[in-house]
């Protein structure tokens, strides 16, 4: 299972491993994993080199430990870190992923949102994001219809940005406000959860490579299912 002839760091393929062995369903969340001595044994590798590709799924959320117990498997997130799709996201961590279409509409631009689109127009798309048979977020999308071609409700079941850049559009970069928000019975009822679960209400802004306003999302996400990693840089030669 490890190749240690490969120029791939033997804790990196453990680490590898053990994410596929959750991904395929062998440790699922809340198994306690075997122990260090024993994973010695089934890797042939030393006792320090599975503490390292340990040590980084502890820090990265995937695995646990628990003094005098053991390891475990964490519920595991949705950890979104990079410009890319939910679709994207999903893909990328193994896991399942349905999406709904709840509503698909023509709308007339809402005033609130007049000074963003100034087009008569706006395909309004609701849909709900089911990773694993488990709602964990429901997404309402604004786009000017102008700025697409022809739509339909099975093109949205996979990827929006995949659709959008079947028109031509390049997406770079988005702009987006997050905020932990009390949500009404008929939201809570598309998510499929409880009221005392938290909530993440998100508001973004997706722009292309020429800068143009592509389309303005309204979304909501179980917390406790998804994390928002923000990666900041200081600029060389910034004053603090």
């Amino acid at each position: 299972m490890i190749d240690k002839n490969s120029p791939i760091p033997v804790y990196y393929q453990l680490k590898n491993d053990f994410i596929k062995k959750i991904a395929n369903g062998i440790w699922k969340a809340g198994d306690c994993i075997s122990s260090e001595r024993e994973l010695c044994e089934i890797y042939g590798v030393s006792r320090m080199t599975i503490r390292q590709a340990i040590g980084e799924l502890v820090q990265e959320g995937v695995l646990t430990r628990k003094k005098g117990k053991g390891t475990f498997v964490c519920e595991q997130k949705v950890n979104q870190k990079d410009m890319m799709s939910f679709t994207e996201m999903i893909k990328q961590s193994g896991r399942v992923l349905e999406t709904k279409v709840v509503e698909f509409a023509v709308i007339d631009t809402p005033e609130d949102m007049q000074d963003i689109f100034i087009l008569d127009k706006l395909y309004k798309i609701t849909r709900k994001r089911i990773v694993d048979s488990e709602c964990i977020a429901l997404e309402t999308v604004y786009i000017p219809v102008d700025y697409c071609g022809h739509v339909n409700e099975k093109m949205l079941e996979g990827s929006l940005y995949k659709v959008l850049e079947g028109f031509g559009y390049v997406i770079t970069n988005s702009n987006s406000s997050i905020v932990a928000v009390n949500v009404n019975d008929e939201i809570r009822n598309l998510l499929e959860c409880e009221k005392d679960t938290p909530i993440l209400k998100m508001i973004s802004k997706t722009f292309t490579n020429t800068d143009k306003l592509l389309f303005l999302e309204e979304a909501f996400y179980k917390s406790d299912k998804f994390t928002l990693q923000v990666n900041i840089s200081r600029k060389e030669g910034e004053i603090l």
